[in-house]
């Protein structure tokens, strides 16, 4: 019992002069509440922050409250709509979090009037890797990123892993040192450097990069050592000997036009990824290079390998597009690349709301942007163009600097809108607006239903348990009409969902998974019955009684 002691005073050494009260954050804007208790062991923590982070909030302005004697904290003034609470401690994990930025702790679909009431937070002492990045002369490497990579249940490399929001400690210190704590239990990958690989682009700000170097002085993933980390546990002297640096080139060019040959300026040029045969793959990186007045164009900081140029692919970039020129960056900068540019395709037309005449919904067509994403007629990369077309207030818009091919069309979320159909000339649009080269198409007219319904319902688990940590969406199907589907939601810690946003129609819900506890997925067998669970809601004029969602885990033993 002491040793718990001494762990909990730890939590609150900062305020060892001051008194812990409960502590109520009242945020005056809404009527729901939450609260819950933060535990260590089995026993209160106090003096813990507790974040409650609502849906498009930034973290920074999430508000937050400290836990009392007891451990407890309370929220109330709270919004309608899908937060998350999650304990914030220096060092600790939450058994609630995950491994990805966002999907931090329990998440609650709050209403109007909510009570939430005991929240549990469970914390417990968080691992630490430490070591010493050197060169090969012995000398510490200063200011360098250290990434960590975590293993699944399957030994399957996972994405980079920053756990806390402290970047700083992945960064050595002046004497090489690092210290990466409040990582949760887990098998881990630690390197240094940058990878020089196919299918990769990287521009980075420095003249000189260590190649990249696992623990301990291995090159590849296969040769990598795997740290272990435990509950408070240490691993020290994990320390990494980088090679000698090696030297990023720079790539000098001109934009011109394709047709004529003119010199075309400020148009941005970017690096983008290419397979070992040299073919572009999509995506891109860019350092702000736009061309001059007479086209030029230095892009700095390229890694060697082989490299596509091209014009940034964006209706930003004054609606140029080009085709990727291929480059292979060996030993030296490189020099006369000419990027050949035209004029993309365009589609323009007319943003209409359907089902109401109100004018503070209509007046919310400013408010919308479109956005759209090219699937090429010939094989290649999907071009994606985000963000481009910003609806005005008449409702017409312009999406430029497409490639050829087929365009599919979205909208940036807006309250109480959904799209509804997509129409050219009059006829509907299904699968997409075909576009050719250059081609400048009009009488587009996109149609957004009011929808100021909602689906509440409930998924239940019954007949067995499911390992605690996966995550769910309840997914609406429009089957009246052939609209594309509204976006779902998240099922919360409760079971709970609301789907909103709807207008009046038929829908089937049904359940997806979408995160898995350290990359288990789940069995086929229960993956058939979660697919098997639907319901059909009517909408009319008001919203529907709740539903419920059954997974029944016991039928999965029957059917063996």
């Amino acid at each position: 019992m002491l040793k718990l002691s001494f762990a909990l005073s730890i939590l609150v050494l900062p305020f060892a002069f001051h008194s812990v009260h409960a502590q109520t954050v009242e945020v005056k804007v809404g009527t729901a509440t939450v609260s819950g208790r933060v535990t260590l062991k089995g026993e209160p923590a106090r003096g813990v922050m507790v974040s409650l982070q609502a849906q498009n909030q930034n973290a920074s302005d999430a508000p937050r409250a400290r836990t009392d004697e007891s451990g407890r904290f309370n929220f109330t003034g709270l919004p309608a709509g899908r937060c998350s609470v999650s304990a914030l401690t220096p060092g600790y994990v939450s058994l609630e979090d995950s491994n990805f930025p966002g999907m931090r702790g329990k998440t609650f679909n709050l209403t109007d009037g909510d009570r939430v009431e005991n929240v549990d937070l469970e914390i417990k002492r968080g691992g630490v890797i430490a070591g010493r990045v050197t060169d090969a002369q012995g000398r510490p490497v200063i200011e360098e990123r250290v990434s960590i990579i975590k293993l699944d249940a399957d030994n399957q490399l996972r994405s980079a892993f920053y756990y806390s929001a402290n970047y700083d400690m992945y960064n050595t210190d002046d004497r090489g040192l690092y210290r990466i704590y409040g990582l949760p239990e887990g098998r881990y990958l630690v390197s240094v450097g940058h990878a020089e690989r196919p299918g990769s682009a990287t521009i980075i700000s420095r003249r000189e990069f260590y190649p990249r170097v696992f623990y301990p002085n291995a090159t590849s993933e296969s040769e990598a050592k795997v740290i272990e980390v435990g509950e408070g546990s240490e691993a020290t002297n994990i320390d990494i000997t980088v090679s000698d640096p090696k030297q990023t080139y720079d790539v000098y060019g001109r934009v011109v036009d394709g047709g004529s040959g003119q010199p075309v300026a400020g148009v941005e040029v970017v690096v983008g990824p290419v397979t070992k045969e040299g073919r572009y793959v999509g995506g891109y990186a860019g350092s702000g290079a736009r061309s001059g007045p007479n086209g030029e164009f230095r892009i700095i900081g390229a890694l060697p390998g082989k490299h596509a140029i091209l014009a940034r692919p964006d209706e930003q970039n004054g609606g140029f597009i080009s085709d990727p020129v291929i480059v292979d960056i060996v030993e030296d900068t490189v020099t006369g690349v000419e990027v050949r540019v035209r004029q993309g395709a365009t589609i323009s037309g007319v943003v209409v709301i359907e089902g109401t005449n109100d004018p503070k919904v209509h007046a919310k067509l400013s408010q919308i942007s479109l956005s759209a994403t090219v699937r090429p007629t010939s094989p290649g990369p999907r071009v994606p163009i985000r963000g481009s077309g910003r609806v005005n207030a008449d409702g017409s818009f312009r999406l430029s600097g497409l490639q050829p091919g087929k365009v599919i069309i979205a909208m940036s979320h807006t309250r109480d809108l959904a799209m509804s159909r997509i129409e050219r000339n009059g006829a509907p649009a299904i699968d997409g607006i075909e576009v050719a080269e250059g081609e400048q198409v009009t009488g587009v007219r996109v149609v957004l239903a009011y929808g100021p319904l909602a689906i509440r319902g409930e998924f239940r688990v019954i007949g067995g348990t499911l390992l605690a940590g996966y995550r769910f969406y309840a997914a609406p199907r429009r089957v009246d009409q052939t609209a594309p589907n509204p976006p779902g939601a998240e099922i919360d810690a409760r079971g709970q969902f609301v789907i909103e946003n709807l207008a009046p129609g038929e829908y089937e819900i049904g359940v997806i998974p979408f995160f898995y506890p350290d990359g288990q997925p789940l069995s086929p067998e229960i993956r058939r019955l979660i697919s098997s669970v639907k319901e059909r809601v009517i909408l009319s004029g008001g919203n529907s009684p709740p539903i419920v969602l059954t997974l029944d885990l016991s039928r999965k033993e029957r059917s063996q």
